[in-house]
């Protein structure tokens, strides 16, 4: 650092800024090239750490020597001969953002010409430092619309470069707008002449690019953004639609629906609902429906639709002519029949008779008689919500509750809180109602995981937010649950099972089981709850949920012949309850369970070194994490970056992430409620929440940036992305070629005959296993196309999995998923181009 800049920093911390500046302009005064000597200070101030200080400096200076230009700089308006190769480099490279006006100032740039040195930066890669400083420089000055699509946004949006988008967005209306009308304007047509529109309105031409990844950014934005104005971007709302449709289809034949959370009758009308009055949806659904080989839903949805045969597709037609021709001949059909198992579920004592929707005022007077009938007495009963599911994981999605479940003893009502209630007086009926249930020192109101349900009333009805957060009134079934599965499991008769065929019911339906042995049915847990009048089922449905609570309270009652077990739970409710309910730690968490366990590890034992972010590079073999079941997604990305990561099984508690952390000395990633209550038991700095709402891969590339984590070559799938273990056997291609052929059932003779007495070196082919080894090999992925491509494999000496270097590691190994503190590169989203929502990390195979 010079002299001058030596002694501009003892003055700018140890005297006050006046005299700093008179030194700045002093030392100009005597300069023979100041705009020279300005740049090349700026320069070594910039060359270094520019940290706080230097921050501070730089502005100083630029500050002082705005002053003398204006006062004591007495030439023309014109400049003198400076550096203007060393002025183009601090502007476009170096240079802190917050400095950048006065800077121009100066050197008196003109918009044009800077608009013209930012064009030249937009043409290096977006992965570029000196492309995203760009950015960042047309977003402060505000000029986003002085370049045209196809420079900034267009390319932004094909390469999905959301985190780009969001900085040229800046939470800015007018620039909202504009992404919306853009993407809207993409998707003209069912977005089937995106490519057209490319060429011949922005001259953007043979440009290789994901359908899906643009489908699904154009959708997050309309979410984010459109806030439902289907008038104004009726191309995004079809285009979210289709998504929602694809979903749906996911749900019935592609094994999306194993809690069975959604019925024939919840279904078809959810399908109903998207598609009516648009051609194009119909259409499109109908397709769908025909590659997926179901000609009786084809039909069932062409006379719903009202779509005749003439006006579907040719390809639709020639499948239905096909296929009426084999029925016609009488050729079975290749499916399996599945014989359909009754199930006996559990159901309420009481008749239709009993069950009361509360959709007017004079049942709703007869519900509140009820509800206050003996102020004084003690009263138990059930309770529960429902509303219509979303299909969208944004935040503004638009979700309303729509009716509340009050079971008691002989009676349940249903109140339609969609429609009815929205119109009574918030004061004098909503509030009362909500002192009642939720803040009365003699009312005992049953539920079973009630966040969810206060979000979701506080959401709709702020003025419920009071009583909510004094919940007095609550004893949550789920927590009782946890707590006797926990330290006496062998109260519920039916807790155990058969091991071969383990319980797959969750949450209410399993404490049901538990208690009587029948589970409930959830067919129209995910139906169309604003739908009125509500299907018999729906009605069923609702008030069995809330009734059953009492069963179970009565069954647990009778078995401790008393209640203070379970009232003292009566009050436990989640902390600080606040009207958005973004987040809540559970406050009945048992600490009996940490504080008795036997881990080998003492937190207090941890080195601090440990505790804080290291500030040097560690490689993915230095780390271990254990992750929450919740950010599944995210485990396996660590796994395949080399990571040894433990990711919780679905039935594992949330705290067993401390038992891991604890005795394999691992760090937590956990989110949400969750994390606040992991984080308050552990040591400070090892439990993390990753970025939310980002995709999986982003998660892995904030954390192995957290961490300070080096990712290399060597480290991509040097992990099993399955089960965890890192010792592969590597196996010749013959042997894998042998062993697909007998998985297949394909004959040696045709397809390898120069296989035909081949004695495989480390496959046991008969038993389909490694040599030795008694782990069944898992081969998933291989066709006839790609069998030959490689020349050698990997399998998971754990798990069976077999790997190879296909696409997916090809992928992989040119992001190089390399980290450092100075060159941080963001991850590529690298996925199919089909729009099925399906991505595959692990080699090829296709799981």
């Amino acid at each position: 650092m010079s002299t001058f800049l030596t002694t501009l920093t003892e003055k700018s911390y140890l005297s006050d800024e006046t005299e700093a500046i008179n030194f700045v302009i002093e030392y100009f005064n005597q300069s023979s090239k100041p705009f020279d000597d300005l740049l090349e200070n700026l320069s070594q101030l910039s060359d270094s750490d520019c940290n706080n200080k230097n921050i501070s400096l730089i502005k100083c200076l630029l500050h002082s020597f705005l002053q003398w230009k204006n006062q004591s700089y007495k030439s023309s308006s014109s400049l003198p001969q400076f550096d203007k190769t060393l002025m183009n480099n601090l502007l476009l490279q170096n240079l802190p953002l917050t400095v950048l006006k006065d800077f121009l100032e100066i050197f008196q740039m003109s918009k044009e010409d800077l608009i013209n040195s930012l064009r030249t930066l937009l043409k290096l890669p977006m992965n570029s430092h000196v492309y995203k400083r760009a950015l960042n420089i047309i977003v402060l000055f505000g000029y986003q619309l002085d370049f045209q699509p196809n420079e900034i946004l267009l390319p932004l949006i094909l390469n999905g470069k959301d985190h780009l988008i969001d900085i040229y967005v800046n939470k800015t209306d007018q620039f909202e707008i504009y992404l919306l009308k853009l993407l809207d304007h993409l998707y003209k047509g069912n977005g089937k002449k995106i490519r057209e529109i490319l060429s011949d309105e922005y001259q953007i031409k043979d440009v290789t690019f994901s359908k899906k990844n643009v489908s699904k950014l154009a959708v997050r934005y309309w979410n984010l953004y459109g806030n439902g104005d289907d008038e104004n971007y009726p191309h995004l709302r079809v285009l979210q639609q289709k998504r929602t449709l694809g979903y749906l289809i996911n749900v019935r034949y592609n094994g999306l629906n194993e809690e069975k959370t959604m019925g024939d009758e919840c279904w078809n009308e959810l399908v109903e609902e998207i598609v009516q009055d648009s051609a194009d949806l119909s259409e499109y659904l109908i397709e769908i429906l025909a590659d997926k080989d179901d000609i009786v839903a084809v039909k069932y949805w062409m006379n719903q639709l009202d779509r005749p045969y003439h006006s579907l597709p040719t390809w639709v037609q020639q499948y239905i002519n096909i296929t009426q021709n084999s029925e016609a001949k009488g050729i079975k059909s290749t499916e399996t029949s599945v014989k359909t198992t009754i199930i006996d579920y559990y159901r309420i004592p009481l008749e239709d008779n009993q069950i009361t929707f509360v959709d007017t005022m004079s049942t709703y007077e007869r519900f509140l008689d009820r509800l206050f009938q003996n102020d004084n007495d003690k009263i138990i009963i059930g309770f529960d919500c429902e509303w219509k599911p979303v299909f969208n994981n944004t935040s503004t999605s638009k979700q309303r509750i729509s009716i509340m479940q009050i079971a008691f003893s002989n009676e349940i009502f249903l109140l339609d809180l969609l429609h009815f209630f929205r119109t009574c007086d918030s004061e004098q009926v909503q509030q009362r109602l909500a002192n009642r249930l939720f803040d009365d020192d003699q009312v005992t109101l049953l539920c079973y995981g009630f966040k969810s349900d206060a979000a979701m009333l506080i959401a709709s009805f702020p003025n419920f937010d009071q009583a909510l957060r004094s919940g007095k009134t609550l004893l949550d079934l789920s927590l009782v649950q946890a707590n006797l599965l926990n330290i006496q499991h062998d109260i519920f008769p039916y807790a155990a099972i058969d091991n071969k065929n383990p319980s797959k019911d969750k949450g209410l339906s399993e404490l049901v089981r538990l208690c009587f042995g029948k589970q409930l049915n959830k067919s129209e847990q995910c139906s169309n709850w604003e739908r009125r009048p509500l299907r018999y089922a729906q009605t069923s449905y609702a008030a069995t949920d809330a009734f059953c609570l009492l069963d179970v309270y009565k069954f647990l009652s009778n078995h401790f012949q008393s209640s203070d077990y379970l009232k003292s739970f009566r009050g436990k409710k989640p902390k600080n309850l606040d009207s958005t309910v973004a987040r809540q730690i559970d406050e009945n968490f048992q600490d009996s369970n940490l504080t008795n366990n036997n881990d080998s590890t003492d937190p207090s034992q941890i080195s601090k070194d440990a505790i804080q972010v290291s500030q040097e590079l560690i490689r993915p073999c230095q780390i271990k994490f254990v992750v929450d079941n919740m950010l599944y997604g995210l485990g396996r990305e660590l796994r395949v970056a080399g990571c040894d990561t433990v990711i919780l099984a679905n039935e594992e508690p949330h705290t067993a992430a401390i038992r891991y952390a604890r005795s394999e000395n691992r760090i937590i990633l956990s989110r949400g409620a969750p994390y606040n209550l992991l984080r308050s038991h552990t040591v400070e700095g090892r439990c993390w929440q990753p970025p939310l709402n980002v995709s999986a891969k982003e998660q892995c590339y904030a954390v192995l940036k957290h961490f300070n984590v080096q990712v290399l070559l060597e480290d991509i799938f040097s992990r099993c992305s399955i089960c965890n273990g890192g010792d592969y056997a590597i196996v010749n291609a013959r042997d894998i070629r042998l062993l697909w052929c007998k998985m297949k059932n394909l004959s040696l003779e045709e397809l390898e005959p120069e296989l035909v007495n081949y004695q495989p070196e480390m496959i046991d082919i008969d038993r389909m296993t490694l040599k030795n080894e008694n782990v069944p090999l898992v081969l998933i992925g291989l066709s006839l196309r790609n069998y030959r491509s490689y020349d050698e494999f990997f399998i998971c000496r754990r798990c069976g999995k077999v790997y190879w270097q296909g696409t997916h590691w090809r992928r992989r190994a040119d992001l190089q998923l390399l980290h450092s503190a100075t060159d941080i590169k963001r991850i590529e989203k690298v996925d199919s181009d089909s729009d099925d929502g399906i991505v595959f990390y692990d080699a090829e195979s296709t799981l």
